[in-house]
């Protein structure tokens, strides 16, 4: 059940909370809970940091790409034995994994207060991933992909993704979020390469431990996590200048007038 004292105040109007091993089952819900409460509060903004148990979550349909794109993606057939639990979600988008060795991060926020677009959201969110972690482990040749949706890493072999994102917009409120693979895991990426997450396949994903070649643990998450938080609060903090500054240009014309 949603309380906003679960939550840490760690800056003006925003809220952080962190969850570890996380059960998928209630967290739709959950984050719902906080919609119904941001939706009272359009200047607060939750954001949720976790990384969830062994399963898979799968969306309404996988999103729509351009008449003229050449990439075909493929629908997960619901007969597919899967290892892990399957939980049936609202938001849009097919098939998605989640394991511990993954951050999610969650950002539940009004559109219309901070005047934002769920698109650029996307893009700004994944900007910052990118970011981080091109700083913190010198991981080069990373791509923000703005038609499949996600943070990809270019390999002399080809494209590999390390992250992925989909937010639900509800009464121009945003949930779900923002998955980054990090700690390497042999039980899912295993089975993920029978499968096709996002509609396409399982052995494009690659976590972040793979890919730099060194050994990374528990506190790797702890610290993308503390980077991605004070990431967000720059990004929001930035956004109400905008909004400062719009507001007194419209102020000024006013007067003008």
């Amino acid at each position: 059940m949603f309380k906003i004292e679960l939550f840490n105040k760690i800056a003006d109007n925003i809220f952080v909370l962190r969850k570890s091993n996380w059960h998928y089952e209630g967290v739709e819900e959950f984050q719902l809970e906080c919609v119904d409460y941001v939706n009272l509060n359009p200047q607060v903004v939750l954001l949720i940091f976790c990384h969830h148990q062994h399963c898979f979550t799968l969306g309404r349909g996988l999103q729509k790409l351009a008449p003229e794109s050449n990439i075909k993606l493929i629908d997960f057939d619901q007969s597919t034995n899967l290892d892990f639990p399957l939980f049936k979600l609202k938001r849009g988008g097919g098939l998605t994994f989640h394991y511990p060795g993954q951050i999610v991060l969650y950002p539940i926020l009004n559109l219309n207060f901070h005047r934002l677009n769920a698109h650029d959201l996307m893009l700004s969110i994944l900007g910052m991933t990118k970011n981080i972690l091109e700083e913190r482990y010198q991981l080069n040749h990373l791509v923000v992909d703005k038609t499949l949706l996600g943070l990809w890493c270019d390999q002399a072999f080809g494209r590999l993704k390390v992250a992925s994102i989909g937010l639900a917009i509800t009464r121009f409120n945003t949930y779900h979020g923002l998955a980054i693979n990090v700690l390497k895991d042999d039980k899912m990426f295993n089975h993920l390469s029978s499968l096709n997450p996002c509609g396409i396949s399982g052995d494009f994903y690659k976590p972040i431990e793979e890919l730099i070649g060194v050994a990374m643990s528990i506190n790797d998450l702890d610290l993308l996590i503390s980077d991605l938080e004070a990431s967000f609060i720059d990004f929001i903090s930035s956004q109400s200048m905008i909004e400062r500054q719009m507001s007194s240009v419209a102020t000024n014309l006013e007067i003008s007038f």
